[in-house]
């Protein structure tokens, strides 16, 4: 029989509160931060967003995408504000922008996909392994139904998207025509059109 005071007084297990304590900054340090503050876990953040660098290239409409993916994508926090994750994501190979500007949505897997065309100049150089540097292709766009989308949305029809909204902008905001004045030719092919869902 134990003596009274002693042992666990609500039975059970014995509480460690002192060892856990002493392991805990250790612990989170192994851990990391909260998984909702970490923009890339595609497990737990339910927005996404796609950045399209598009460059005039001595004349010529380029684009940027990863070696090893159909786009530029990063998860969004929902407390974030998307304008800025496209700067900060420029920012980081680093890309010059001149207009960064929310183009379409879609819902693809699960996510909400939010696409940002940014209008760089030409980079000189980019780090190993990063981006590559594609010509623009024309592309159809993805049509759904009057009162659905889209059975599937590639990539290249997101992008027709996008210059199609540069060059509504170039028409309609006198801010992005004058930022884009030397596009204004190269985007001429493209019929404007405004924001919509894909």
């Amino acid at each position: 029989m134990a003596k009274a005071g002693s042992g666990n007084a609500g039975g059970g297990r014995p509480r460690r509160t002192r060892g856990v304590a002493a392991g805990l900054p250790e612990l989170v340090k192994t851990m990391g931060p909260p998984v909702s503050t970490v923009a890339w876990s595609p497990d737990f953040v339910a927005q996404t967003l796609e950045i399209l660098p598009i460059c005039l290239n001595t004349g010529r409409l380029t684009w940027l995408k990863p070696m090893h993916a159909a786009s530029l994508q990063v998860g969004l926090n929902p407390s974030a504000s998307p304008s800025e994750v496209v700067l900060d994501v420029l920012r980081w190979y680093p890309l010059d922008p001149l207009v960064v500007h929310s183009t379409s949505w879609r819902h693809e897997a699960g996510r909400v996909i939010l696409t940002y065309a940014a209008a760089v100049n030409p980079p000189a150089t980019l780090p190993a392994g990063s981006l590559v540097e594609l010509p623009v292709a024309r592309a159809e766009l993805a049509r759904g139904k009057a009162r659905a989308a889209p059975q599937s949305i590639g990539v290249e029809a997101v992008l027709e998207h996008a210059l199609r909204h540069l060059s509504w902008l170039v028409h309609d905001d006198p801010a992005v025509a004058q930022a884009l004045a030397e596009w204004k030719p190269a985007l001429a092919a493209y019929v404007p059109e405004p924001f919509r869902p894909l």
